[in-house]
């Protein structure tokens, strides 16, 4: 008799637990990572801005965000942001972006903007991770 009321209860616990663990449960499918991380370019005489609107309930790595130009890491300037420290399982201690962010980068004669390209990675809260995305700038 207690046994089978064990296994009725760790049964009922269990269920529970694989219903509540569906990710995704209002949604039949994995929005895109250009839904989530909504990406915008702005060019002018002397800088490119970019800009992210990163939808409620996901947030995007500020460490892995990277602009490059034929192998060349080109530096850039946060100009908004709505930053956060995060404690990742894999990665310790990390600031974390949400909501809406904003980068520049200066333009000079050499640079080619259509052959820049914008590396970043972002994760829902509710625990799925996009692998590292890649944009060109143009």
């Amino acid at each position: 008799m207690i046994k089978s009321l064990i296994i009725i209860l760790l049964s009922n616990v269990i269920a529970g637990e694989l219903n509540s663990a569906n990710l995704f449960e209002n949604s039949n499918r994995v929005p895109e990572a250009n839904e989530v991380f909504a990406l915008t370019t702005n060019v002018e005489k002397q800088a490119a801005y970019i800009t992210w609107q990163i939808r409620d309930g996901y947030y995007m790595y500020l460490d892995s965000i990277e602009l490059k130009f034929k192998d060349k890491v080109l530096p850039f300037k946060t100009l908004e942001s709505s930053k956060d420290l995060y404690r990742d399982e894999f990665f310790g201690e990390t600031e974390i972006l949400r909501d809406e962010f904003i980068i520049s980068i200066e333009i000079n004669s050499s640079l080619n903007l259509s052959e820049v390209l914008i590396y970043y990675q972002g994760c829902s809260e509710a625990g799925f991770c996009y692998p590292m995305q890649k944009n060109q700038l143009l």
